[in-house]
């Protein structure tokens, strides 16, 4: 039996606020700010190099990526953020003119930009319309053109949450012979995700939304069935087979994913991920899955049975930890909502919440009772 008591009283604005927002950037934790503080102690005194247990530090966190992705280790890569990682992607192939990658015009910039980049090489971008917040599987398919080289697609849709079927998206890409990207931020940390089961070539996310993160950290998985067509635009030092071989210049890249980690990472940001990720892995990923989606599901149900209009697929299956819903005056409503110490999203005209783990069904009464105190 989890105490979900104890691990919500890990996170102390939850004593004065409701916070509802981390499809946009999640609050710290008292063993995150612990392990931080345990550190800039070592930083100030006796351990101010910290260089040695810097490397064993970051070698265990790449070890809990690996566990939360069901993957090896030596598949995992460190970045600052998602867009940091589906570059090295982009620029990591080689195009040539008339290659085609497949998008859709519903995702966030992130998992957009970084390939239209790739137009000055005459790369051609072809995106699927959405039918409404949703991603058709068969639109996809049709889309595939002869010279279409990679698909990179959403786990969740940061708008409405509408959760990506991975299992076939991967499924169709091996039988088309298409590179298969993932990004992953809306997902991970709030549901359970097996890259090599659902044949996931490429994915990358920050830490900063459900992983609950200090901003600015992030990774990307490389599977081996990519690794050796995928080039480091960008190497350094630490790209190097052995790093601290100063001189040897012409030694190999790294035999595993670290070839793509070219300089020194942020230490302070690995030791409070570090203990969010343990903490995480201590619950289960498949408990905190089934917990975000039971918070889901009540407010799908209360909010429909209170009138409002969902731009949220409430499939069971199509569901993640986002529920997005119109409301006439929703800039106003937003407001109201933060004057009540009520914090959530306006997105595209609509409010978004994003309850994680640590929340209960008494929270979510209490933001459909203040929701529906507003009067206009």
């Amino acid at each position: 039996m989890i105490d979900w008591k104890s691990y919500r009283d890990l996170y102390p604005h939850t004593t004065d606020q409701l916070y509802l927002n981390h499809a946009a950037i999640a609050p710290m934790n008292t063993r995150a700010q612990q392990a931080i503080m345990e550190f800039m102690k070592l930083r100030l005194g006796k351990h101010v190099e910290f260089w040695p247990e810097a490397l064993d530090k970051k070698a265990y966190f790449v070890e809990l990526i690996a566990k939360l992705l069901h993957v090896h280790q030596d598949s995992i890569a460190l970045t600052s953020n998602t867009s940091a990682g589906l570059n090295i992607l982009a620029l990591g192939l080689s195009w040539k003119p008339g290659d085609r990658i497949l998008l859709n015009n519903f995702e966030f910039p992130s998992n957009v930009i970084p390939f239209q980049n790739l137009q000055r090489l005459g790369v051609e971008i072809d995106f699927v319309s959405h039918r409404n917040g949703k991603i058709d599987l068969e639109d996809i398919k049709k889309a595939i053109h002869p010279n279409t080289k990679l698909l990179s697609i959403s786990f969740v849709e940061f708008l409405n949450g509408y959760r990506n079927d991975m299992k076939t998206l991967g499924d169709i890409c091996r039988e088309n012979e298409l590179i298969f990207s993932v990004d992953a931020i809306q997902g991970l940390g709030a549901l359970d995700l097996n890259a090599k089961e659902t044949n996931i070539d490429f994915l990358s996310s920050g830490g900063h939304k459900w992983l609950m993160w200090p901003a600015g950290l992030g990774f990307v998985y490389i599977s081996p069935r990519i690794f050796d067509q995928l080039y480091p635009a960008q190497a350094g030092w630490m790209s190097l087979d052995v790093p601290f071989d100063f001189f040897n210049y012409q030694q190999p890249l790294a035999p595993n994913a670290r070839r793509f980690e070219p300089g020194v990472f942020s230490t302070i940001s690995i030791m409070g991920s570090t203990a969010t990720l343990e903490m995480m892995l201590e619950i289960g990923l498949d408990n905190i899955e089934k917990k975000i989606l039971g918070n889901t599901q009540y407010l799908i149900t209360e909010l429909i049975e209170r009138g409002y209009k969902l731009y949220t697929d409430p499939t069971p299956e199509r569901q993640s930890g986002i529920v997005t819903f119109y409301h006439p005056e929703a800039e106003a409503v937003f407001n109201y909502l933060k004057e009540n110490r009520v914090t959530v999203s306006l997105r595209e005209g609509m409010i978004r919440v994003s309850p994680h783990f640590y929340h209960d069904q008494q929270d979510l009464e209490k933001f459909l009772k203040i929701l529906g105190d507003f009067k206009g």
